[in-house]
């Protein structure tokens, strides 16, 4: 606590009402930067379960959301709208066998 004390009478002069002021405005100002940057969607490749499962499409936060395309280790692939991680909305899921689905998908379920 000493140490603070000794810091703070250090640069007590510098701490004037308007440049607390302008400091708080920066960091508001880069808050509000950082969330939009956040959740810009942005395309990219993800390989999960060790290769068992390789998506391609948009990205946000991390997360499959938008157009992609999941391939899966047995070959299967579907190509659709990712919201959240699961199949979500429009999208054509192909089967190594052959059978196709096209139509739509809620929480990953056809």
């Amino acid at each position: 606590m000493e140490k603070f004390k000794k810091i703070f009478e250090k640069y007590r002069v510098y701490l004037t009402r308007p440049r607390i002021e302008i400091a708080t405005v920066l960091l508001i100002a880069i808050c509000a930067v950082s969330v939009f940057l956040l959740n810009t969607p942005k395309k990219g490749v993800l390989t999960l379960d060790n290769g068992a499962l390789v998506y391609d499409g948009t990205l946000v936060r991390g997360k499959m959301n938008g157009q992609g395309t999941m391939t899966f280790e047995n070959g299967d692939q579907y190509t659709g709208e990712f919201n959240n991680g699961a199949f979500n909305g429009k999208g054509t899921f192909q089967s190594k066998d052959g059978w196709k689905y096209e139509g739509d998908f809620v929480n990953g379920q056809a």
